[in-house]
């Protein structure tokens, strides 16, 4: 039983990355529901595989620092720009991610995140240029919803892959 919920859980978890990526891009929103449904796949997850992976003090100072360091960016980007440069969706996903990820890999998930968010915003850059549009990149919203969800999806593809499920001995 424990290995239908963790292989449901798992699948889950990148079903819902996808959702969160695609609202996001779409909306520029990552709602709550999916945030915490993300979060509660996380835990069904490590509980159906004995928390094998990733430790719960990894999992409670994961959603610490995940969520906590992308509230502090939010804080200075805000002061920074005097607007909302980040919104509190993305801080939850980090949250709930890093109760998945655990420490430290939530750090390379945020990290390979920005890339790919970085690597959109170039995208949509050139896509305005390319149109006629003067660009100021100071001014290009990019959602970082994406590019944070594709982090946290390589991230656990690489830390759990589909080993577990071969074994299956939980």
């Amino acid at each position: 039983m424990l290995v239908i919920l963790s292989m449901f859980s798992y699948f889950l978890i990148f079903a819902l990355l996808a959702a969160l990526a695609w609202r996001d891009l779409k909306e520029y929103i990552l709602p709550d529901p999916l945030n915490t449904a993300l979060a509660l796949s996380f835990m069904a997850f490590h509980i159906a595989t004995h928390w094998r992976f990733v430790s719960p003090a990894q999992a409670a100072t994961g959603a610490l620092a995940g969520g906590g360091l992308l509230l502090v960016i939010r804080a200075f980007a805000n002061k920074f720009y005097n607007a909302d440069s980040l919104g509190l969706g993305d801080v939850k996903l980090m949250a709930a991610a890093g109760l998945g990820l655990g420490v430290p890999d939530i750090f390379m998930a945020l990290s390979l995140g920005a890339f790919v968010a970085l690597l959109h915003g170039v995208v949509m850059a050139l896509g305005k240029r390319k149109c006629n549009h003067k660009v100021k990149l100071g001014q290009i919203n990019v959602p970082a919803g994406l590019g944070l969800a594709a982090g946290i999806a390589i991230v656990a593809a690489h830390r759990f892959g589909l080993g577990p499920f071969l074994n299956a001995r939980f």
